[in-house]
């Protein structure tokens, strides 16, 4: 049986959660990932950058839809996307960027398919691997999965 430990990528591009806005672009122009794990100072996964979330930082914030109602104002929808991308685009280091939302991770001992199956639910391209404190292993792609798949024919 195929496991995440045996396909994932050892060798994970990171940034620090203190690392500065203008670093964490330049490490996605660097490297060509999708997806950045961000490391506490202990090496733990505390969240992820994906280049949506780069980009988003740089968008317009829209201001969310309100009805007034006998002096009351009261969200229609929206709410919660504003607090987002109010968050992304007053960021300035790794840490105000990053999405705990997106933080899927994987475990060694998790399967292919599960690992799999936890990317296609949640719309990710990667899994950052950890260990039960939370430390970064590896990273698993994609990619990792198809050559996993691939390798057993």
């Amino acid at each position: 049986m195929n496991t995440v430990a045996d396909r994932m990528s050892k060798t994970v591009v990171s940034v620090s959660e203190n690392d500065p806005v203008e670093t964490v672009a330049k490490v996605f122009l660097e490297s060509g990932h999708h997806l950045l794990p961000v490391l506490d100072a202990e090496g733990k996964v505390t969240g992820v950058i994906t280049e949506h979330d780069l980009i988003d930082a740089h968008r317009q914030v829209h201001l969310p839809t309100v009805i007034s109602i006998l002096d009351s104002v009261i969200p229609v929808a929206g709410l919660q996307e504003y607090r987002e991308e109010l968050r992304k685009v007053t960021a300035v280091d790794a840490k105000g960027l990053a999405s705990r939302r997106h933080l899927i991770l994987a475990r060694p001992e998790d399967t292919l398919e599960d690992a799999a199956d936890r990317m296609f639910e949640h719309h990710v391209h990667a899994l950052p691997v950890v260990d039960e404190e939370g430390h970064l292993l590896g990273i698993l792609s994609r990619s990792d999965i198809l050559r996993g798949l691939l390798a057993r024919q």
